[in-house]
Formats: structure tokens, C-alpha cells, sequence
């Protein structure tokens, strides 16, 4: 092939030496290897490198590849198990991105970045070379400031990142740039940083390179364009998932029909043919209303539609509605208006969202940032997240628990597996997965059999053996203290001796016998797959009946069975209920949407609520009223951040933030977008240089509304009673005062710097934040509030927004936390959390503090922590 050629003057600076280089550079064809459009870089993955800190090695084929907008990484795409998990790459692996690209005339510098080592090419010729990652793990590395020398407003360089800057001479003609990064290895976690290639003039700042687009290496655009490229890659992801498990999808298919078959084979169970007064809106009514008639109980009051929009989108989506959905919904002038909202709310990816915090709790998932402690797991909260983006049936959720394959660390459900600190980790799991899916509560099981339930220490250990594909020895810790005359003074008996061995069988067959259809089992020689096709199997009552019984519970505020994990003396209020939710269910193919779009749409959710004093013990609660629930930790810092429109900012879940330690040390979590993303921040001294005093605000509060950062053991219901720290945390804490706080990244303070009456800013602040219009005597009280100066609240003048000070955030990590500076800056990052975002200087300073007094009293309205 004929190859063009170029003359390109070249100034290359390494960290050692300089030098001009003038050379006729080869243009190669890159046609072969760019992305169907022409304006967008080609990205392509290479597996089974070796794991060595050198570039000797010869290229294997590629594993995978996509494209991006320009020269800017924060993350690659997942890779998934053809089960449709994630799973780790090997490592480490190497990115190589292409792309043609237009260089105008003229001199321009060429800035590279990059964790790990990395070449970039222009035109088949390499040009710039960062090095292999090297930072030492000790913890005695020096606090340095970030370098932001290279231009006068770039983004400064991120700890851990490298960079490198070359010239180039510019000929506006198109030249193939291509740039080769080692991610991972040497026991390193497989980041990219913040990877980029950029070009700029000799002085000025920097854009992104890119066939097209032009994005500033400035703070805000940089984090705008990583915000986007991770939801391009999380809508890439959800593709590569389906596409890798399309026959995983069908087998599921198959046991579905299978289980469809096996649910014919009963009894049919039709709701009550119900005719009387009360209001039927679905079957659950008739099921209910029955039981409510003859007992001739008052139902209270059906939820005004202000109501009803708040309690269904905090229910579904997990926050509060935003305005477009206030307006959204009352345009819709339509009779079934609330079922179409429902439709449209579990259709949206807050669904999953919203169901992440509570599976954490059931599921004990319990990620530790640094160091591992008792029972910590591998953060699986990510395959949470996407099994139920996914809608993905139950009964595959709960075996894929079992089955615990793909990435321990990274996001799959191998990390359920992990307990770190405890002798016998499968035996949790076990106790785990029998609470979580049958109700079966023996954690006592763990030392001796159960006194108050009917389980042996076999039943537990059998199946913590099935968990582990081998016989299961009991621990020396499976014992009481005080030896055998210790056990005769108590009610327990001890039936299994330290070091006795169990083996692998199923002990529940009062639930399910030990049966599994052909065809069910992949590898019938694995018991812990026979373990998960039991406890799903649909002739396993006691599954479907468990979860049903939960959406039930987390939806009308209790169960048809209480306690909801825990069904050693189970009486369900409405037996035939249960059982029709729980063949809906079956038949839907054990999709919890249409389960819970049964009971949303029932008028027996959609009725006004009562406090749990209508309780009585020993009877069964009737459901003529929901018991009203306050909003989960989650929802209620997810619901302030969305109404004042702010970020979280919390900074990223992590204090190897350099990428210095090895992940079974060290995870990093990520920044949060969503508070089921926050895990412990305790480190196993309380070193304050470990401190992240941006996140703790959130820990804090959250804690009080009964979010645990710690769980070492399942928990479905959290403390939900009042306490004196709520109010004060509420009235006086850091995060309060950000959500008040008229800055210039704050909804309040652009609404108050519009055109609008007073009366309409008082609607809009009571629709955002309780979503109802104020009533008139409240309109009264914030006339007087706010009228006096509202002419006059915007200052005159083309006033810039108020920016905070320059923080030294990112410059302290494990790698430097013991020298006497890193503690130095944590307290100054402290005392800026405490001060709260600046104010904005476009309004008058005493009229904004009204508006926050304000809005400071909404938040702590009880309406605002309370679900209608």
C-alpha cells in the first residue's frame, strides 16, 4: 500500500530530557480500525498481558471494543459472564484508542495523562510516554499540592495520575492519533484515573482531543464530560449484559414455563366474589374488603392526588417528585391517571435505585473502604443495581446470590461470598440467604441448636456445606462458654462438636423435598446450584410467599406476615391474599413490577395511612389503612439534594484515592450520585489523616434515620423510632445547611432571581419540597417573611457567581496520610464543610437569609421525613 507522507516538527519533553525531533511521519490507514462514525475515538481492550511493569510483549487479539467521544477515560466498559454478571478482566489489560483528528496550523502542545503507563502516537510514531505506576503503599509518601501549572485555569492533575507534554507543528490536515494505556496489575485495582489527551496552544488552557467535540481540561467541563461518559457506558453495559446471557435468558424462559406448569397442578385460588360498599379498585380490595366488612371497620379516606403523586414516586422511584413531574402528572387529564403515573414511574431506572438500600440490609452487604473488618463483603451492591434495572426475574436474582460467581471486588455477586474475619464465612451466607428468601431465621444455629426455633445446627451447617461445595467443619467458635456443664444450665442443646464434618445435603424438605426436575440443574454435581433451583423452585411455597409478603410490607408499612423474616410461628393476616400475590408472581415470571403494580394500584395502598397505635397485639391488622412510614435514610437525602437541585459532592468513597494498595485492602466505591452508594467511613485506628469530611455529613445523617454503615449481620426492618439526635441533625447539621443555602448551584437562588410574584416562589419552593401548594394561612406567614424587600432582593450589576475558595481536596491518600501535613488538611477541608457552600452575591444578603429561614422550616417540617 502506498503510504503519504507528512513533515511534522516534533518537541517531545520526557521527565529526563527534551529534544526536537524533525521527521516525515507515515501516515498510516487506520480506516480498518475506526468506529462506524468518523467522529467518534475507537476504543479496543487486549486481554492476557503479562503481569509486568514492560512494554515487551506482543499485542494478543482484542477482547472487546466501543467508542467515545473524545480522548477523555474515567471508565471502560464492564465485561459480564454469560450468566450476565459482572467479571473481571484479566490483568493487567491494555486500552488502545484511536481516532483522525484535524490539527489546525500552527504550534500546539500535546498534553497526556495518564494511572498507569501509557505511548501516544501520531501517525504510527510514537510521540509521548508516561510511566508505570509506582506509588509506594506505606503511608509515608509527603503531602504535595496538586500540579496545575500548565495552564491558567486547567484541571489540576489527579494524585496518582502521570503526565507528559510534547509540541507538535499543526498543517490542518487529518492525522491518525492512537493512544496505548496499561490498566491494572502488580496486584494494582484496574483504574484508569483520570486517563485524557489534550491539546492546547504554547500558552492557554486545554481541550479535550477529539475527532469533534471541544471540551475544556477545566473542572467543570471535565466533570460534566465524565458524568456523560458514564451514562453512555452504563446504557453500554446494560446492552452487554443482555447480549452476553441471551442464553441464560433462555433457560429462564424455560423454567419459568416450567414453574407455570407446576403452579397449574394446584387448586386454583380466585379473589372472593366481593359486592358490597366498600371501594374495589383490583383483586387485593376484594380479598381485603371481605375481612373488613365483617369486622365493620372504617377505611380511611382515599389520598388526595397531591398525596398520591408524593407517596408513589417516593414508593417506586425513591424520592420525592421533581416539578416537570408534578406537571406531568396533573396534565394528564385522563380517569386512570394514577395507574398511567405508576406505569411511567416503574418503567424509570429510580426503580432500582430505590430498591438497593434494602437489599444492602437483607442481604448484609457490607463493604469496608480500607482494611478489612469482621464480615466484610466484596461491594455487590452494583449487581443489585443492575438486576433490578434489568427487571430481572427474582428467581434468577436469588440463584445468582447462591451461586456467587463473577467479580468479588468489582461489583458482582462473588462478592456476597466474601466474610472476611469469620471462620466459617459460609455458614452466614447461609443464615443470609434463609432469612432473605424463606424466612428462616438461625442465626442461633450458628453454636447450638435453636431454642425458640425448629432448627438443628445441622439444618444450617448442611447448607452453608451445600454453599460450599464440600463438606463444612464446624469451627472451634461454634461452641457455648464454659464447656458441657455450661450447656446443661441453659435451654440450648449443642449437637454438633468443634471439628465434626457435615456434609452437603438439603435439610428443609418441610419446604421442598430434595426433588429437582430434569433439566433444572446445568451441573447436577453441584450442590450449590441444587441449593438455589430448591430454594426458587416454584413448589417451594415458602419463596414466593417470603417475597411478595416483603413488597407488601415496604409498600403498606406491614406485612401479611410479621415479622417479614422470620416465619417459625408465621399466621398471615389474609392466607388466600398471600397466596394469590404469590402465583401472581409465579405466573408473571417472578417479576416484582407486576407484583407491585397489583398493590400500588390497589385502593388499599392508595388510602390514607395510620399510625401504628391501630395495632393491636395477637391480632391481625385488617389493611383498612396503610401504617404510616417515615422515608427511608436514602430517600430523604436523595429527596433534599433533588429539590435544591445541588450535586452531592461528597467526594469518592475512598481513601487509596492514588491507587497504591491492592482492592482486598483498599476498594474504592466510587463518588456518589445515590445515597445507597455511601458505605462506612471508619478506618481501624480513626486516623483523622483518613478522615472524608465531605462525605461525613451524609454517614451522619443517614445514621440517624436508622442507615447502618456497618452490617455484619441481615437486618429487613430498621430502627425507625424517633430520636432526640433526628431533629437536631436535621435543625443543625452541615447538610441541612447546604440544602438551605442560597448558593449560585442551587435551585432557591434562581428561582429567587426570576420574574416571579411572590406568592408564585412561595408555590414553587411548597410544590418542590412538600409537594403540595401552600395554604393560604401559610401564604400569610411568608408574605410578612419575605415581602418586605422582595423589590429590591436582586442585586444591581452584572454580579460574577460566588465561587468557594480553592480546596486541597485529593491530595491526601493512604499512600501519604502519615505525614503531619495530611491531618493539616483534613482539618481545613472540615472547617469549610462547617462553613457550607458559599452564598451567592447576586441577592441581597439579609433578604436571602429570610428565604433560607424559609426554606430551613420546610425541611424540618415533619411532612418532609413522613410519606403521606
Amino acid at each position: 500500500m502506498r503510504r503519504s507522507f507528512l513533515p511534522l516538527a516534533i518537541l517531545f519533553f520526557s521527565s529526563s530530557a527534551c529534544w526536537l525531533a524533525t521527521a516525515a511521519l507515515a501516515r498510516d490507514a487506520f480506516a480498518e480500525q475506526q468506529a462506524a462514525s468518523q467522529d467518534r475515538v475507537l476504543v479496543e481492550i487486549f486481554e492476557g498481558l503479562p503481569n509486568k511493569a514492560s512494554w515487551d510483549f506482543s499485542l494478543p487479539e482484542s477482547t472487546d471494543r466501543y467508542d467515545t467521544a473524545a480522548f477523555g477515560f474515567v471508565e471502560v466498559p464492564h465485561k459480564y459472564t454469560p450468566h450476565g454478571v459482572r467479571a473481571d478482566r484479566s490483568e493487567p489489560f491494555l486500552i488502545r484508542a484511536t481516532a483522525q483528528v484535524t490539527v489546525p496550523e500552527g504550534k500546539w502542545r500535546i498534553l497526556v495523562r495518564c494511572r498507569n503507563a501509557s505511548r501516544l502516537y501520531l501517525d504510527d510514531v510514537q510521540i509521548a510516554e508516561t510511566p508505570f505506576h509506582s506509588i509506594a503503599a506505606s503511608g509515608h509518601d509527603r503531602v504535595r499540592e496538586l500540579d496545575a501549572s500548565l495552564g491558567p485555569n486547567i484541571r489540576p492533575l489527579r494524585r496518582g495520575d502521570s503526565q507528559r507534554v510534547c509540541d507538535i507543528v499543526g498543517d490542518g490536515r487529518s492525522h491518525a492519533f492512537r493512544l496505548e494505556m496499561i490498566v491494572g496489575g502488580r496486584d494494582r485495582r484496574p483504574e484508569l484515573g483520570e486517563t485524557s489527551v489534550s491539546i492546547g496552544p504554547p500558552e492557554g488552557d486545554f481541550q479535550l482531543l477529539g475527532p469533534v467535540i471541544q471540551v475544556p481540561l477545566t473542572d467543570a467541563p471535565w466533570r460534566e464530560y465524565a458524568a456523560e461518559q458514564r451514562r453512555e457506558l452504563a446504557a453500554w453495559n446494560q446492552r452487554r449484559r443482555r447480549e452476553a446471557s441471551v442464553a441464560e435468558a433462555e433457560y429462564w424462559v424455560w423454567r419459568h414455563d416450567l414453574a407455570r406448569r407446576q403452579l397449574a397442578d394446584l387448586p386454583p385460588n380466585l379473589p372472593p366474589a366481593y359486592e358490597g360498599p366498600l371501594p374495589v379498585q383490583n383483586e387485593i380490595d376484594r380479598f381485603l374488603n371481605v375481612r373488613i366488612e365483617a369486622a365493620d371497620t372504617k377505611l380511611t379516606p382515599r389520598t388526595e392526588d397531591w398525596q398520591f403523586l408524593r407517596r408513589a414516586t417516593l414508593d417506586i422511584l425513591g424520592t420525592i417528585p421533581t416539578s416537570d413531574q408534578v406537571e406531568q402528572f396533573f396534565a394528564d387529564a385522563s380517569p386512570d391517571r394514577r395507574a398511567r403515573w405508576i406505569e411511567r414511574l416503574l418503567a424509570a431506572d429510580g426503580w432500582a435505585d430505590n430498591w438497593v438500600g434494602y437489599w444492602q440490609d437483607v442481604l448484609a452487604e457490607n463493604p469496608n473502604i480500607v482494611n478489612p473488618t469482621l464480615n466484610n463483603t466484596g461491594p455487590f451492591r452494583w449487581w443489585i443495581h443492575e438486576s433490578f434495572l434489568d427487571n430481572k426475574p427474582f428467581d434468577r436474582f436469588a440463584t445468582e446470590l447462591v451461586q456467587m460467581e463473577g467479580s468479588t471486588y468489582f461489583g458482582g455477586p462473588a462478592g456476597f461470598a466474601l466474610a472476611t474475619e469469620n471462620d466459617v464465612p459460609m455458614a452466614a451466607k447461609a443464615h443470609i440467604v434463609g432469612q432473605a428468601f424463606l424466612g428462616l431465621e438461625m442465626k442461633c444455629a450458628r453454636c447450638h441448636d435453636a431454642p425458640y426455633h425448629d432448627f438443628k445446627q445441622r439444618d444450617l451447617f448442611s447448607l452453608a456445606a451445600m454453599f460450599k461445595r464440600d463438606v463444612q467443619a464446624v469451627p472451634k467458635t461454634s461452641t457455648i462458654p464454659g464447656g458441657e456443664d455450661a450447656v446443661k444450665s441453659l435451654l440450648v442443646a449443642v449437637t454438633l462438636k468443634p471439628g465434626e464434618k457435615v456434609a452437603p445435603q438439603w435439610s428443609f424438605a418441610a419446604l421442598v423435598p430434595d426433588e429437582v426436575p430434569e433439566g433444572v440443574l446445568r451441573d447436577p454435581q453441584d450442590s450449590r446450584e441444587r441449593a438455589a433451583a430448591l430454594i426458587t423452585s416454584a413448589r417451594n411455597e415458602r419463596f414466593a410467599h417470603v417475597i411478595v409478603n416483603r413488597l407488601w410490607r415496604r409498600y403498606l408499612g406491614r406485612g401479611l406476615v410479621e415479622p417479614v423474616d422470620d416465619w417459625e410461628h408465621a399466621r398471615p393476616s389474609h392466607p388466600e391474599l398471600l397466596d394469590h400475590l404469590a402465583r401472581e408472581l409465579v405466573t408473571s415470571g417472578y417479576d416484582l413490577k407486576h407484583v407491585a403494580r397489583l398493590i400500588l394500584n390497589s385502593h388499599a395502598y392508595q388510602r390514607m395511612p395510620r399510625g401504628e397505635d391501630v395495632l393491636e397485639p395477637g391480632q391481625p391488622y385488617l389493611f383498612a389503612a396503610p401504617i404510616r412510614r417515615r422515608l427511608a435514610a436514602e430517600q430523604l437525602v436523595d429527596s433534599l439534594f433533588l429539590a435544591a437541585g445541588k450535586p452531592l459532592d461528597a467526594g469518592p468513597m475512598c481513601v487509596d484515592i492514588d491507587g497504591a494498595r491492592p482492592a482486598k485492602l483498599s476498594l474504592n466505591l466510587g463518588e456518589p450520585t445515590r445515597a445507597w452508594q455511601f458505605a462506612s467511613l471508619s478506618n481501624e485506628r480513626d486516623r483523622p489523616s483518613l478522615a472524608l469530611p465531605f462525605t461525613q455529613p451524609f454517614v451522619t445523617l443517614m445514621e440517624a434515620f436508622g442507615w447502618r454503615s456497618s452490617r455484619q449481620d441481615p437486618r429487613t426492618v430498621r430502627a425507625d423510632e424517633a430520636t432526640p439526635l433526628q431533629p437536631a441533625v436535621m435543625a443543625n447539621g452541615s447538610l441541612t445547611g447546604r440544602i438551605v443555602r442560597l448558593s449560585d448551584d442551587s435551585v432557591w437562588t434562581s428561582l429567587a432571581l426570576h420574574d416571579l410574584s411572590l406568592d408564585e416562589l412561595t408555590r414553587q419552593i411548597f410544590v418542590r419540597l412538600l409537594t403540595r401548594e401552600p395554604q393560604s394561612a401559610e401564604r400569610q406567614v411568608f408574605r410578612e417573611l419575605l415581602g418586605p424587600g422582595y423589590a429590591e432582593r436582586r442585586v444591581v450589576g452584572d454580579v460574577p457567581r460566588t465561587a468557594r475558595a480553592p480546596l486541597r481536596r485529593g491530595v491526601v491518600a493512604w499512600s501519604n496520610h502519615l505525614d503531619p501535613e495530611a491531618s493539616v488538611v483534613q482539618a481545613e477541608l472540615e472547617l469549610a464543610v462547617l462553613q457550607g457552600d458559599p452564598p451567592t452575591s447576586r441577592l441581597q444578603s439579609d433578604w436571602r437569609e429570610r428565604m433560607e429561614d424559609m426554606i430551613w422550616t420546610l425541611v424540618n417540617s415533619p411532612e418532609m421525613v413522613f410519606v403521606p
